[in-house]
């Protein structure tokens, strides 16, 4: 039998007529009622009138976008592309902000539930909670970015193709002593960047050592907690790899304050690339995601599954973008930024040797010889590096 709103009024202890003014956000409601009659309605699975009006038309023509954290740029950039391509289908997004929460993803999937949304787009937090399998049984669903094992198509990039790419680069430039700040290992994401990176270095002949791995959870504190430990190390390592910007962030600031020579002392790369990484000094090296070709992906694929049609599930290719993080002496030899406005290319850039540079045979195929970090093996922290002055501080 279906749930009423004389049996939501009768658990909350009001009236009918109360119960309806606190589930109407437009209505005038005591703030503590509205909550009580919130939810006695999701504890007995009541729908509400939104889900009345949906059964007289058979479909709202909304979508619903589940992000882990709208903080973090690649999101950001992604619910607008998602957003950009629904408007286009002549689809409204709704938007939910998880925090990187399962009790938050939850909550929201509920509600977009019970607003009879057409279908929904995840990126799912860690494993697959009995809510979101339950929601995702009952809609239409695509999973962008993460792949929880709901039996649902998911659009993603390349991370084995990007992360491989990253490594080759970071192993042609000479260093060895290689880190990972890596994402949560409850994310297909995080566990798929971390793997590409150790096989990687395992074919260039390099161990990820334990000490040189970190485990964040792609947020800006955690970037902050693994860039002390490994700066903290007696040898420390001689290239950083953060998962994910915000953890990229993380690392940077720990880096300025320690005095730390981005690119001489210590190099650093980043996953997802945003405007600001361009423009600091030295420009921070990425594998930069089509954000715009994902989002238009997954919505083109969230239609299909509305309509019962097969999903192209193909991965995305990543692009490396060649800045000067990790001591590089050129740009990327495309010539282009990732905002599209030209930039100098020149010798030395990946997969070529400036005139008359020394080379040798490293597995097999000529590469410069390595860039020799200035005091290596040192504990980069505030006892062994002095802080620049203003001027020197603007430049590292």
């Amino acid at each position: 039998m279906a749930v009423t709103l004389r049996d939501v009024a009768l658990a909350a202890g009001v009236s009918p007529a109360t119960a309806s003014r606190a589930l109407d956000p437009d209505a005038s409601a005591a703030p503590r009622t509205r909550d009580i009659v919130r939810q006695a309605a999701e504890d007995l699975g009541y729908a509400g009138n939104s889900a009345a009006r949906s059964l007289r038309t058979s479909r709202t023509d909304t979508i619903g976008l589940l992000l882990p954290d709208v903080r973090n740029a690649f999101f950001t950039d992604l619910a607008y592309a998602v957003d950009k391509a629904a408007a286009e289908a002549g689809r409204t997004v709704m938007i939910g902000n998880a925090d990187e929460d399962c009790h938050a993803q939850d909550r929201y999937l509920n509600t977009l539930a019970k607003h009879q949304v057409d279908g929904l787009l995840v990126v799912p937090q860690g494993g697959a909670s009995v809510t979101l399998r339950k929601v995702v049984a009952a809609n239409p669903t695509v999973s962008i970015d993460r792949d929880a094992g709901l039996g649902v198509p998911v659009i993603a990039s390349d991370s084995a193709g990007g992360m491989g790419e990253l490594v080759d680069h970071i192993v042609a430039l000479g260093h060895r002593r290689i880190a990972i700040v890596a994402g949560p290992q409850s994310t297909s994401t995080g566990r798929e960047r971390l793997r590409a990176v150790a096989v990687r270095l395992s074919q260039h002949g390099i161990g990820l050592g334990s000490e040189y791995l970190v485990e964040g959870d792609f947020q800006l504190a955690s970037g902050i907690a693994a860039a002390q430990q490994l700066l903290g190390l007696s040898t420390p390592p001689e290239a950083i790899i953060a998962a994910d910007a915000l953890m990229a962030l993380g690392v940077l600031t720990v880096m300025r304050r320690r005095g730390v020579r981005i690119g001489e002392d210590v190099g650093i790369a980043a996953v997802d690339d945003t405007p600001w990484f361009e423009v600091l000094d030295p420009a921070v090296t990425v594998v930069a995601q089509d954000t715009a070709q994902l989002g238009e992906k997954a919505v083109a694929a969230l239609l299909d599954r509305i309509a019962g049609e097969d999903v192209d599930t193909t991965p995305i290719p990543t692009r490396l973008v060649i800045r000067r993080s990790l001591g590089e002496t050129a740009p990327s030899p495309s010539g282009e930024s990732p905002l599209g406005s030209p930039i100098d290319s020149a010798p030395g850039s990946l997969g070529e040797s400036p005139p008359d540079a020394p080379t040798d045979q490293r597995n097999g195929r000529a590469t410069t010889q390595p860039i020799r970090l200035r005091n290596p093996g040192r504990t980069v922290g505030e006892s062994t590096f002095t802080t620049h002055n203003s001027e020197e501080t603007t430049h590292g």
